[in-house]
This record gives C-alpha cells, sequence and structure tokens, in this order.
C-alpha cells in the first residue's frame, strides 16, 4: 500500500510597517497612536475615535470625543484631519433642568473650503421660554452659523469649535433674544 505524504502549506507572511498616526497641524501635530500595516495604502480613509481629554491633555475636556480620519500616509507618518466632534449625551443632558427650555437643531452647511458640515447646536434657556422664542433663536443660530462657516475654512472652524471660542461667541449673539444657560455643539462632523 503506497503512503500518502501530506503537505502543508507555508502561509508567506507580509512584512508589516510601523506607522505613527499624528494629528493635524492646528493640533500641534501631537502623536495620536501607532499601527502596523502591510500596505500604506490601506491606511487612508481610516478613522479613529479619541477623547478630547487624551488630545489636549486637559480634564475639563473629557466630555468631548473627537473623529479622526487618516488622509495621507508618507515614510511612517499617517496625517489625520477632524472629521468629527461628539460631545458625550450625558454630558449635555445634565444643563437641561426644570424651568429651563432646550432649543435644538440639525443643518447643513457648506465651508469656504468646499466641504459641507453637519452641525447641530445645542441651546439651554436660563427660563421657560416660549415656542415663538425659540423659532426666532434657531433661525438667528442657522444664519449666524452659516455666515460664519461660510467665511472660514473647515479646518479653521473645528479647531475654533475644538478651542470653545466659537461657543461663546455665538452664545453672546444669540443671548441678546433671551438669556442663555448653554451653547455647545451636540455634533459637529463633515459630511462626505
Amino acid at each position: 500500500m503506497a503512503k500518502v505524504v501530506v503537505k502543508a502549506k507555508v502561509k508567506k507572511l507580509k512584512r508589516k510597517f510601523p506607522v505613527e498616526i499624528k494629528a493635524p497641524e492646528y493640533m500641534n501635530s501631537i502623536s495620536l497612536g501607532k499601527t502596523d500595516v502591510t500596505d500604506l495604502n490601506l491606511l487612508v480613509g481610516r478613522t479613529t475615535k479619541l477623547n478630547m481629554m487624551y488630545v489636549s491633555g486637559n480634564v475639563k475636556n473629557q466630555n468631548i470625543r473627537l473623529v479622526f480620519k487618516i488622509v495621507e500616509v508618507s515614510s511612517g507618518l499617517a496625517k489625520t484631519e477632524v472629521c468629527g466632534y461628539y460631545q458625550i449625551p450625558y454630558y449635555l443632558s445634565r444643563f437641561v433642568k426644570a424651568g429651563s427650555d432646550l432649543v435644538e437643531d440639525s443643518f447643513v452647511t457648506e465651508s469656504s473650503d468646499g466641504k459641507k458640515v453637519r452641525v447641530q447646536p445645542f441651546i439651554v434657556t436660563k427660563s421657560n421660554a416660549s415656542s415663538m422664542i425659540g423659532v426666532a433663536i434657531r433661525a438667528l443660530v442657522r444664519e449666524v452659523i452659516a455666515k460664519d462657516i461660510a467665511s472660514r475654512s473647515y479646518s479653521e472652524f473645528i479647531s475654533q469649535v475644538i478651542s470653545g471660542k466659537v461657543q461663546i461667541a455665538y452664545r453672546n449673539e444669540v443671548k441678546k433674544i433671551f438669556p442663555l444657560k448653554a451653547f455647545e455643539f451636540r455634533e459637529v462632523e463633515l459630511v462626505e
């Protein structure tokens, strides 16, 4: 009887290259992490979510989640852009108490560099407001935000949102209509 010889297939291992993921320049190009990949082109378009506290080093920013998208890979470095800014829901819910009203909106507008941005402002009044005042606040916020985003590039706008300067400017503009407790963004994201 003939002996059957079974040859085991040897799986060839591809070499993996270490790649460091860096934040955008307006965030001082800090390191977001490292990964190993076999093909550098596979990394382009991938996203990573990080808590803002780890990016900024400030504990007060632990309520913000940022989404970074890899846009370019070269010589072991992956450059990213911020494609999403999200507030953690339980942080926002602590603002709304009895005796105050919540005014929310969601709309898409275009920046000066042609990128479409979905913005969801989150506005809390100091006291109860009529629905007519809510409509007026919503209309003013849409107008102010759309005009501001149209005059800036997306990277300028998102860097101002991350620093919190835009929220303060918008709050000062909107509180001329009705006193506000808070003006935040529930979400700012890049629309493909």
